[in-house]
């Protein structure tokens, strides 16, 4: 079965009893600081990504609950993800733009951030052509957030109006992917909420790239 699946699974085993919001419990420690010098050019680390676009019907949408953007705008969020996260060496590579179809009374309740029916039907109503290690929907809202990462899984969901710049909020929600929490002190920071803040420290990079090299070897 699909690595992607099984995650989502388990994340709908424990909907009942947990928050979008959760701390996960890593397997082994990560590192918390960054390496003594930083002047050695660091190996730049690849994750592969697909990008979908939530909508009722795809030949004739409907505009009050099926997501806005295009393919060209998701491309472009991309190009600005990998300058962002160019800070910490990581790249992503898209393997594919997709419009995927959800039944509207699903699509009505992810609205109000209801999201267990989408993933219960991922692999029997949904069909998610070609996951990756990572995988970003975008859809027309989502319960007043700008963004979330659900259950700390490989997934994150962005709105199609944000407060932020669109680059900055799939940024953020990657961080969190990435095992990065929120800072409360600092604006100017990616994982600082609700501001167009896209910095990374060199802690935070460290860390990315640990959880990064562990989604790669299947470890997370």
């Amino acid at each position: 079965m699909n690595r992607l699946y099984i995650v989502l699974l388990f994340g709908v085993a424990l909907l009942a009893g947990c928050s979008v919001a959760g701390d996960p419990i890593p397997t082994l420690v990560p590192p918390t600081s960054a390496p003594g010098s930083i002047e050695v050019p660091r190996e730049v680390i690849s994750l592969s990504i697909s990008l979908y676009l939530l909508v009722d019907d795809k030949e004739e949408p409907d505009p009050e609950i099926s997501t806005h953007r295009t393919e060209e705008d998701l491309r472009e969020i991309l190009e600005g993800m990998n300058d962002i996260w160019s800070q910490a060496d990581i790249r992503l590579e898209l393997q594919i733009i997709e419009s995927v179809e959800v039944p509207k009374d699903i699509l009505q309740g992810m609205l109000a951030r209801n999201l267990g029916p989408f993933f219960r039907e991922i692999g029997d109503g949904i069909a998610l052509p070609q996951t990756s290690a990572i995988n970003g929907f975008y859809i027309r809202s989502i319960g007043g957030s700008n963004g979330i990462n659900p259950f700390r899984s490989p997934t994150f969901f962005v709105i199609d109006e944000p407060t932020v710049f669109d680059r900055r909020v799939s940024s953020h929600e990657l961080g969190h992917i990435l095992g990065l929490h929120h800072v409360l002190n600092d604006p100017g920071r990616l994982l600082f909420s609700g501001t167009n803040g896209m910095t990374l420290t060199e802690d935070e990079a460290t860390v990315a790239r640990y959880f990064a090299q562990g989604i790669i070897q299947g470890t997370r």
